[in-house]
């Protein structure tokens, strides 16, 4: 015999009842059912489950270590039926999304492009802001959920993380530079370059931590707070930039190409998730955002592997 969800259920109403009596009553079968189910299991677990006495029945020690298990298994059961009773197409309300700025325009849209064909009646709002001000917004209760850079958090014990991509930094250069032709770089090579920053709390911590801890002082520095900008100043050779590859594009506005190289040196990634407040009732409608978000997360990552160079030795964007 093999364990069945009706051994369990059978097992289960006698051990909250304490009597098979009641046991009947309650799963509306006979008195031999119940008994049958019981004696099997306690044959094929090779435990006796219950001490029989004149006021019914009364687990032992074996009985309760099952029974504290089968209580689990039931109670997944139970909601993963209730899950899936609600169709996604037919959730309504609204879901008010917190994003650092980087993400909003070159993460979120596809997935929220994914979680709208998911949940069409499903309201979403788009809360932009700094990561320290999206912590504090979510401990407020003023988001329901926020994509933010979780590696670059100021306080983590508060949140529930549900990480999606761990992006590695590249260096991004224009297709004409000297650069192009590698198919990895060290951060040491870079000291004589100009550097374009772009100014994010987020990033720029990580590639300041970079400059610091290499020992690095570029040549000169161009900082700016438009990503375009850098992709423009990039591809017409002005100068390279060190970002995470999830925020890579081919090509700039003005149509001209950039590349991306790894580096030879093994930089913590930025990682990238869906965060939470600790102890927040979470919503179905979040509930949904959450798990697509994971699986979007999940269909991008083998895109930030290390990619292999074309027949030119050029590294291009995955994405």
């Amino acid at each position: 015999m093999s364990l069945t969800l009706k051994s369990m259920e059978y097992f289960n109403a006698v051990a909250e009842s304490g009597a098979i009596s009641v046991a009947m009553q309650n799963l509306n079968v006979s008195q031999a059912a119940i008994t049958e189910s019981i004696q099997r299991l306690e044959t094929h677990l090779g435990v006796l489950l219950f001490r029989r006495h004149a006021r019914g029945m009364a687990l032992t020690h074996a009985g309760h270590e099952f029974w504290r298990h089968t209580q689990r298994i039931l109670a997944s059961i139970s909601a993963a039926e209730e899950a899936l009773a609600a169709r996604p197409d037919s959730v309504s309300g609204e879901l008010v999304i917190g994003s650092i700025s980087p993400l909003t325009g070159y993460y979120l849209p596809g997935l929220l492009e994914r979680y709208r064909r998911t949940f069409p009646k499903v309201a979403t709002r788009i809360m932009e802001d700094a990561g320290h001000y999206i912590e504090h917004q979510l401990i407020n209760g003023e988001l329901d959920v926020a994509l933010t850079a979780t590696s670059a958090m100021e306080n983590t014990g508060s949140f529930h993380i549900s990480t999606l991509v761990s992006s590695p930094w590249r260096l991004w250069v224009s297709s004409r530079h000297a650069f192009a032709d590698r198919t990895s770089i060290s951060i040491a090579d870079i000291k004589n370059e100009s550097v374009i920053v772009l100014l994010n709390d987020e990033l720029e911590r990580g590639s300041g931590n970079v400059w610091k801890n290499m020992g690095i002082r570029p040549r000169s520095i161009t900082r700016t707070r438009s990503i375009e900008a850098v992709r423009s100043l990039v591809a017409t050779g002005y100068g390279v930039c060190l970002l995470p590859q999830v925020l890579f594009r081919s090509w700039s506005l003005e149509g001209t190409q950039l590349l991306c190289i790894p580096l030879v040196e093994d930089i913590a990634p930025l990682d990238i998730g869906v965060v939470w407040r600790r102890g927040a009732d979470i919503s179905s409608i979040a509930q949904g955002f959450i798990a697509t978000a994971s699986e979007y997360g999940q269909s991008l990552q083998p895109s930030f592997k290390m990619p292999a160079p074309n027949q030119n030795g050029f590294v291009q964007s995955l994405g």
